[in-house]
């Protein structure tokens, strides 16, 4: 069988277990790259290089921040602040939000900072 053919096979499964969900996506996603380098299509130097580029390590840093923030009660904390601070009339709430938003949003994920 031929290479590519293959290929399309592991893409068909991953893509079938990700819809499916039938294991947790993050081992779906390790098995791919896994069983590409297995099977040869890739150096096995190569699985995971890709995972230690420091803009990689940055945004899982980001990630874990952001849920950090909602598990421990913290983004609810920076809302009820913004709507004590800014007041209840919309356009004093709207640049609140943004102000805040824009402190956030440069060492948070987008789901930390929404």
């Amino acid at each position: 069988m031929a290479p590519t053919i293959k290929c399309l096979i592991v893409l068909a499964i991953v893509a079938l277990l990700f819809i499916t969900e039938l294991i947790p996506l993050a081992i779906t996603a390790m098995s791919g790259a896994i069983a590409c380098g297995l099977l040869g299509f890739i150096p096995a130097k190569q699985v995971f290089s890709g995972l230690s580029d420091s803009t990689v390590v940055l945004f899982a840093g980001m990630f874990v921040v952001g849920a950090a923030m909602f598990h421990t009660g913290l983004a609810q904390k920076i809302g009820i602040s913004i709507v004590r601070f800014s007041g209840t009339s919309e356009n004093s709430l709207m640049f609140g939000i943004m102000i805040v938003g824009a402190g956030l949003s440069s060492v948070l994920s987008n789901t930390g900072t929404a």
